[in-house]
């Protein structure tokens, strides 16, 4: 192209002097093309549901695409499970693996409240996975310590039966209150405690 001398401006040429197009100009220019055939297109493309999900909020374009249906039964799954960890107290029982879900039930939380569904239902589907372990782990330990505390208990009974006779009134009634306090920490899952106070009891009373 040859230049166009300017007395201030210095050289342009004839692509730099041609007006630019407006931005109102080039939106006129989209909404014809929408409203041809060009639009009916929109609907089949193959399309991620992230990229669906975020085309159909857009002020023109969203008339045009449908959105994904979010996995909502499986979200109401994995929080449900969520409450059933939390109250099992998986945290305590099963820190490790409780944990990990969590981690993910963030991430799912994170996903499906920004339109990535497709990872959102693979978090939903790690969470049952590991929810269920952590679950079952919590339970397991949950009995071992029931169990183990419940023995201790059983033993220190049968070592003030053998020694009740020779035992004042007082010194009895004493330690009957201190077996039933063991086995109510028992019953409320104060295992730390118990162990505590079963150690005082053997030394306090000789069992």
């Amino acid at each position: 192209m040859f230049p166009l001398r300017f007395a201030r401006c210095g050289f342009l040429t004839i692509t730099e002097l041609m007006p630019r197009p407006k931005p109102k100009l080039i939106l006129l220019l989209l909404v014809a093309l929408l409203g041809t055939g060009f639009s009916f297109s929109l609907p089949h493309l193959q399309l991620s549901p992230y990229a669906r999900y975020r085309l159909s909020r857009l002020p023109l374009i969203g008339r045009l695409i449908k959105p994904p249906v979010p996995p909502e039964k499986e979200y109401r799954a994995a929080q449900s499970l969520m409450e059933k960890l939390r109250d099992q107290e998986a945290d305590r029982y099963a820190p490790e693996l409780y944990a990990r879900v969590e981690k993910k039930w963030e991430r799912a939380r994170t996903y499906y409240r920004t339109g990535h569904y497709d990872w959102a239902r693979i978090y939903f589907a790690q969470i049952q996975d590991l929810g269920k372990k952590a679950l079952e782990e919590a339970r397991k330990r949950r009995e071992a310590l029931k169990a183990r505390a419940y023995k201790t208990l059983n033993l220190l009974r049968q070592s003030y039966r053998k020694k009740s006779r020779g035992l004042s009134p007082e010194k009895r009634l004493q330690i009957t209150l201190a077996l039933w306090r063991l086995e109510t920490l028992i019953q409320l899952e104060d295992f730390e405690t118990f162990k505590k106070e079963a150690l005082e009891v053997r030394r306090d009373y000789g069992l």
